[in-house]
């Protein structure tokens, strides 16, 4: 795949919805929810560094939570729980 259909397939991430666990007020879309998962995992693997004394990668482990589900803009949302 070309990097620039990489790109516009990765741009359809904000227009599929996910499949809400409990009740929201609003609907989340799969790019707003691997965002916040990037910037949690990041300020996570900081915390380990800082306070733990860990030698984890916090930038390359906020790059694999920003990218953990684009496959979804192939599948959709995957809801695991019924």
């Amino acid at each position: 795949m070309k990097q620039s259909h990489f790109f516009a397939h990765l741009s359809r991430l904000k227009l599929i919805n996910r499949w809400p666990l409990m009740r929201n007020v609003r609907t989340e879309n799969v790019s707003e929810h691997s965002l916040q998962v990037a910037m949690v995992a990041h300020a996570l693997a900081a915390i380990k560094n800082r306070k733990f004394g860990g030698n984890v990668n916090a930038e390359r482990i906020a790059l694999l939570a920003m990218y953990h589900d684009a496959s979804e803009v192939l599948t959709g949302d995957l809801r695991l729980l019924r």
